[in-house]
């Protein structure tokens, strides 16, 4: 005697279960549990931005930032490389994994970058104060923000004074989710 076979499908947050029940003598239930996956479906809905974009108001200075570099994957990166590009008066540079320090801080994520590595002249670098910016429904989000140039004195012996000097960049930001490639 054959009966139909009928199936009941049960989603729940933290477990998904399928059963199937069909005309063997004993009823069989699978149970999958999904937590690691719903972990992972838990961090995407956060709508977190995975591109920064930034420009001073005469757009003289341009700086990308990606939280998670964009590929492909090199052997030398970092798990968890960022990646920043940088077009300014100091000309245009990219930098990524090692090169990029990230610091948390009470004014956000400080990411320092050096522009010129001259010890001798003095060394610049920037850095750039990234805010948490939450994105509603995976939409833009602009706001505010600044980035700091600091330059050393470099070997100068017994220089009274500051030891450096500081350059505050106001800077418009926009935070978006874009495909990125592997």
């Amino acid at each position: 005697m054959k009966t139909k076979i009928s199936r009941i499908v049960a989603i729940t947050t933290s477990t998904l279960l399928f059963a199937i029940i069909g005309a063997v003598n004993s009823v069989e239930a699978i149970a999958v549990d999904l937590k690691p996956a719903q972990k992972l479906a838990d961090t995407t809905q956060l709508n977190q931005a995975n591109q920064y974009t930034f420009s001073d108001p005469i757009r003289t200075t341009q700086i990308v930032f990606f939280p998670q570099a964009p590929g492909p994957i090199r052997v030398d990166d970092p798990p968890g490389a960022s990646q920043l590009t940088y077009q300014g008066p100091e000309g245009q540079f990219t930098f990524r994994g090692k090169e990029i320090k990230k610091q948390k801080s009470a004014l956000g994520l400080l990411i320092t970058v050096t522009l010129e590595p001259n010890f001798d002249q003095g060394q610049l670098e920037l850095t750039l104060v990234l805010p948490p910016v939450n994105l509603q429904n995976g939409q833009k989000q602009n706001f505010d923000t600044v980035a700091i140039k600091t330059r050393g004195l470099g070997r100068v012996i017994n220089r009274a004074g500051a030891e450096l000097t500081y350059l505050v960049l106001p800077l418009k930001g926009v935070g978006e989710s874009v495909f990125l490639p592997l």
